[in-house]
């Protein structure tokens, strides 16, 4: 009677290794599967994000230019200028949505939404907080992009396993106008 239940314990405990054993090589494929995958993906995201700040940089030069050249007419060359920009802007994002974040590139389309109407206001205290606020979203826009490309997260891994020693009058003073703003950058 013992021989029996041996067997049948023996046996059970094999059933339960064989399926234990099937479990943990599919969860070991699915896992490489994964990481194989991943950095295609990775790559194919930086360099979307790469291109989302290039075309950030390049719609803040037009639109520094739009909240700035008088000699444009108010209606028509401004509003169609930056008009541009802002399309050019929505169609990389809508091309690349796969691998941008939704929110974030919604932000970057209207980052530059509203310049064109910065020369027509008179105050010059008011035009000043209108360009204050384009500028704000554009530098937000490049924050956001970094950390959600991993960038930042990788240059702040990097700093601390380089830990560089950098230093001179120029980056010192950045640092106190920064300390001063209470920024970290």
């Amino acid at each position: 009677m013992v021989d029996i239940w041996s067997a049948m314990i023996g046996g059970a405990t094999g059933v339960i290794g064989s399926v234990i054993g099937a479990a943990v090589n599919e969860l070991l494929r699915r896992s490489n599967r994964i990481e194989s995958y991943s950095a295609k993906i990775f790559d194919k995201r930086l360099a979307a994000y790469e291109a989302l700040f290039e075309h950030m940089h390049k719609g803040y030069d037009v639109a520094s230019e739009v909240m700035s050249d008088e000699s444009l007419s108010p209606d028509e060359e401004r509003h169609a200028i930056i008009s541009v920009v802002i399309q050019d802007i929505a169609q990389f994002s809508d091309a690349n949505e796969l691998y941008l974040d939704d929110e974030l590139r919604a932000h970057c389309v209207a980052t530059f939404m509203g310049a064109e109407d910065v020369l027509a206001v008179t105050d010059e205290a008011e035009r000043e907080v209108l360009r204050g606020a384009v500028r704000k979203m554009f530098s937000e826009a490049r924050r956001m992009i970094r950390e959600d490309s991993g960038v930042a997260g990788i240059n702040r891994l990097l700093k601390r396993v380089a830990r560089p020693k950098l230093s001179g009058e120029f980056i010192d003073y950045l640092r106190a106008q920064r300390r001063a703003l209470g920024r970290r950058d």
